[in-house]
């Protein structure tokens, strides 16, 4: 909850970004594939045997004595499902079902990745240009105070003239950054329209802290919330139970039915049952047998799912501690380049430095200030994304 609560201010909100998957053109398609998938099984659980109405008519005409006669047939049949195939077809059933709704959980998450991507590069890019606004304003000053001592004849007109070109550097560099940041403001609007742009950072977000649970509970926990490693266990039972039941196959099932014949005009009457069995072939064998392969090849699948996932959650994690302990250096970094330069300013002020070390220490301060937003930025996604994967933001599986 107290994670929460610090990263609302910088995340969007959490209905607007609900609003935002449930509009994004992936998630709609997954939730069509969805339903296909659940039409489909319950085909399957129906089956496909069909009741066969057949009628035939044919004219009976006898020479001795010359007569002639209306004769018909009746015919209903259906196909049988025995062998276990009717409860083979519901277990395939189940599991088509399931795999359907994985898949649109899963087109979901992705698209809540996506979500937070472009979020986040549109909040890399606004501290960037915040950055570039700051060295802005200190170039903008300080070219005012060489102007003034130009003219009280306390500076060189060399300095005046360096002190001016720092400011149409630092102007360039933020022009370019205000670039970057509308054109990554551009592409969060046209991929999600519902969910406007990041606002200021009203503070300095905190540096997030490492979970607390051990590194192995925590992959244990990422690898059972996976809705790709899901939906490959899914797809894979859903691969054996489809080769079970094309192996049941090999038993070919008994067609029956219930006939009524009328002859010589309706003089005579038959009623009868029909039964007929097709004679197994080579082919349902060599069914059964790719079957059995597909099923095979979808369980290796799903081991390189689970392996890829695992190398995910490895990545995510190291990625949040090295991230982390870079923010931290550089926020070291700043607060003692910070300090440099305001020495350095004094100094100039006063006359005991030159106005090109003031420049030089004051890039470097241009540069820590961009570098420590940068790297805040970088820990709080990792941190942000490690949450998502591990559905403790954003759970969109209802």
């Amino acid at each position: 909850m107290a994670w929460a609560q610090a990263a609302a201010a910088w995340l969007p909100e959490e209905a607007a970004v609900r609003e935002a998957v449930r509009q994004a053109p992936d998630v709609q398609a997954a939730e069509a594939a969805r339903e296909a998938m659940l039409a489909r099984a319950g085909g399957i659980r129906a089956g496909n045997a069909e009741t066969v109405l057949r009628t035939t008519a044919q004219g009976r005409r006898v020479r001795d004595p010359s007569d002639r006669f209306a004769e018909g047939q009746l015919l209903l049949e259906r196909p049988l499902r025995l062998w276990g195939k009717s409860g083979a077809d519901a277990d395939l059933a189940d599991v088509t079902e399931q795999a359907g709704r994985l898949a649109a959980m899963d087109a979901r998450h992705e698209a809540s990745r996506q979500v937070l991507a472009l979020w986040f590069a549109a909040l890399r890019a606004q501290q960037a240009r915040a950055a570039a606004q700051a060295a802005d304003v200190l170039a903008a000053e300080l070219a005012r105070v060489t102007e003034r001592r130009l003219r009280a004849g306390d500076a060189a007109r060399l300095d005046h003239e360096l002190s001016l070109a720092e400011r149409a550097r630092t102007t360039a560099a933020l022009a370019a950054a205000r670039a970057a940041e509308a054109s990554a403001q551009a592409e969060l609007r046209a991929r999600f329209p519902e969910l406007g742009v990041p606002a200021a950072l009203v503070a300095t977000p905190a540096l997030p802290d490492m979970p607390a649970e051990p590194a192995a509970q925590l992959r244990n926990q990422y690898l059972l919330g996976s809705h790709e490693f899901l939906l490959a266990q899914a797809q894979e039972l859903q691969a054996q139970r489809q080769a079970r039941r094309i192996d049941l196959e090999r038993h070919p099932d008994p067609t029956v039915g219930v006939f009524v014949t009328i002859e010589r005009g309706g003089a005579e009457r038959i009623a009868g049952v029909s039964v007929s069995m097709p004679l197994g072939s080579a082919a349902r064998r060599s069914n059964a047998a790719a079957a059995a392969a597909d099923a095979e090849g979808a369980a290796r699948r799903r081991l390189a799912v689970e392996r890829k996932v695992g190398a995910e959650f490895e990545q995510l994690y190291h990625a949040l501690q090295g991230k982390r302990s870079a923010a931290e250096a550089q926020a070291q970094a700043l607060a003692l380049q910070r300090s440099a330069a305001a020495r350095s300013g004094r100094a100039y002020a006063e006359g005991e430095a030159g106005l090109t070390e003031l420049l030089v220490v004051r890039r470097n301060l241009a540069d820590s200030e961009q570098a420590e937003r940068l790297a805040r930025v970088d820990a709080l996604e990792a941190d942000t994304r490690l949450q998502l994967d591990l559905h403790r933001l954003w759970d969109f599986d209802d």
